[in-house]
């Protein structure tokens, strides 16, 4: 990928990040199929996501969390955008500062190239088709080393204390967007992070990458490896997910039980 095309991209995501700002506070939530939060907000960012990435790469297919059609790839084309215009929806209508956009370029069945903008922090998350994952112009170097001690951070969902059976001596934090979430996992804020089975592709794709480009992992409860292109038919993920370090992912795996 061109040096243009993920400034560009970067471009877009800070882009939508200051149009969702513009309906900050000024809000009504409503309630999707299956409880989720939606705005206003979510529909309006999407629209301008959409607009802007077909008109970047026509031929590219396009998957968005609020758009009901999946648009498929041109003939012969094998990249398509992944998108979540709003991740954090119930953040973002109760003016807490845990959203952002996200967007992900896939080729087939591999990410390739995206970013996510927090536009209350500040903090651009990014990754090129080659080279490390970045947060600004800062390259992303988290210690990834197994540690189970009283202070130790993870994050996981806010219902963990209902879903897991958690033998875990440290601090399980739960900020509501899995984007953000893993974003910061991939900056080195926390050591690892767990999800029940409720998320989808456009939560996953450009975390994935980030956690790809600093030697973290995405696995499974199972100990199987995500792959995203069984998520591509936007149904939610088949088991609960943990990221970060080899090593903590399977010690976190023996101690935190899915119960539903």
């Amino acid at each position: 990928m061109s040096l243009t095309m993920i400034e560009d991209i970067k471009g877009a995501v800070r882009e939508a990040g200051q149009l969702a700002l513009l309906y900050s506070g000024k809000v009504h939530k409503g309630l999707k199929a299956d409880q989720s939060v939606v705005t206003e907000a979510d529909n309006a960012v999407e629209s301008f996501l959409r607009l802007s990435l077909t008109r970047l790469a026509p031929t590219y297919g396009y998957l968005g969390e609020e758009t009901e059609e999946t648009k498929p790839p041109g003939d012969g084309e094998t990249r398509y955008w992944v998108v979540d215009a709003l991740d954090g929806s119930r953040a973002f209508a109760a003016g807490i500062p845990l959203w952002t956009p996200a967007v992900c370029l896939m080729d087939g069945n591999n990410a390739v190239a995206g970013a996510a903008f927090n536009p209350i922090t500040g903090e651009l998350f990014w990754a090129d088709a080659e080279g490390p994952a970045w947060c600004g112009d800062r390259p992303l170097r988290p210690d990834y080393s197994v540690e189970l001690k009283p202070n130790t951070f993870i994050l996981g969902p806010t219902n963990h204390h209902r879903s897991f059976e958690i033998d875990f001596p440290g601090r399980v934090y739960c900020l509501g967007a899995p984007i953000y979430q893993l974003c910061l996992l991939a900056k080195g804020a926390v050591k690892a992070f767990f999800f029940d089975p409720v998320i989808n592709l456009w939560d996953l794709a450009l975390p994935s990458l980030l956690l790809e480009r600093v030697g973290g992992v995405l696995v499974y409860g199972s100990g199987r490896p995500v792959e995203l292109g069984e998520l591509r038919g936007r149904r939610p993920v088949p088991e609960p997910v943990f990221a970060g370090g080899a090593e903590m992912v399977a010690a976190l795996r023996e101690r935190l039980h899915f119960i539903g």
